[in-house]
């Protein structure tokens, strides 16, 4: 659903055009073309205002997050703003000396986490003062808070980055230590937690690792004829607790987590005696017209940002020498 652009240059306040098409659409008899019946567009919106303009005068956006009271927006230049839903400024956080990769909120909006080039991630408390930092020497590309950091001492969280090691953090007894859930295949490029499930993607594709079990329970393949992660990213977002949905390349995968002792996902029979052993199964498989930019659940429906090349007319090739200008980026809704 591409966007309305409604200033003057398009005619929404001048009526001439509007009556125009309404005349060539009435019949000899008076009746109303069809085009008059056409739905409502299910996407409205509008540029925020507040400080957003200012903030981003000097500065460029580089990564977003959203929570259910406020928003996070990292920047090139290293700093983490969180805003209202108007675009105000609540609060700023000096966090990095480069580039903003990833932001992710508790489930409580109590704490606003942030990786970034610089090799840092840093967590901050939005209400005290409580700032935790750590090094990983190497640009840190994705993070995940523990969904319930803010009621649990553990204060965990995990991360990766061009290292190609997946971290999960927690606080013990002689204070925070790293333990490497994965590693060997790449850069971590997209993390997400939710519940006791983490899903992770790198260049061979997407896992899930059970924090219930301390197991991986599944590896999807990344869509043959996918550009690769470093010329566009995979995206990955959990539509509810048990609903994975991946957009990489030009194919979106619905993943479900499923709970079954005795059975897999083809009906294999397995020798486990533990009733919380988990399996995934694809649910929905299907391939896109465009590349995809960004995947977010609406609803029953998903909305997706689409990357499509003014240059190459729709061709099934992805050219990493376009420059953004030569490009757009258009809203759409999938369903």
């Amino acid at each position: 659903m591409a966007p309305m652009d409604h200033s003057p240059e398009n005619g929404v306040d001048g009526d001439d055009e509007r009556e125009d098409e309404e005349e060539e659409e009435e019949g000899e008899d008076g009746e109303v073309g069809e085009d008059e019946d056409e739905e409502e567009p299910r996407l409205k919106y509008q540029r925020m205002g507040g400080n957003v303009p200012s903030l981003l005068s000097t500065d460029a956006a580089s990564a977003i997050s959203i929570a259910e009271r406020m928003i996070a927006l990292g920047t090139h230049g290293g700093v983490v703003h969180i805003l209202d839903f108007q675009g105000n400024q609540v609060k700023e956080f000096n966090a990095h000396t480069a580039t903003v990769n990833d932001l992710s909120f508790d489930t409580d909006g109590e704490y606003i986490g942030s990786c970034s080039d610089d090799g840092f991630v840093v967590i901050n408390s939005l209400f005290t003062d409580e700032c935790l930092k750590f090094e990983y020497h190497r640009p840190m590309k994705a993070l995940a808070l523990d969904p319930d950091f803010s009621r649990k001492s553990s204060r965990r969280f995990v991360a990766g980055g061009l290292a190609g090691h997946l971290f999960l953090n927690a606080k013990r007894w002689l204070g925070y230590r790293d333990k490497v859930l994965h590693n060997g295949e790449g850069p971590i490029h997209a993390v997400k937690w939710r519940t006791s499930l983490i899903a992770w993607a790198n260049d061979t594709g997407v896992k899930v690792y059970d924090m219930a079990n301390d197991q991986r329970i599944t590896f999807i393949e990344k869509p043959r004829g996918s550009p690769h992660p470093e010329l566009l990213l995979p995206h990955i977002v959990w539509q509810d607790d048990t609903l994975l949905v991946i957009g990489w390349g030009r194919s979106i995968k619905v993943a479900a987590i499923r709970a079954n002792p005795s059975q897999g996902a083809n009906g294999v029979e397995k020798n486990v005696n533990v009733s919380s052993i988990k399996y995934v199964d694809i649910v929905a498989s299907f391939q896109t017209s465009y590349f995809i930019s960004g995947v977010a659940p609406y609803g029953d429906s998903l909305v997706v940002l689409a990357y499509i090349s003014e240059d190459d007319g729709g061709e099934k090739t992805f050219n990493n020498t376009i420059p953004r200008r030569q490009s757009k980026t258009v809203l759409l809704v999938v369903y």
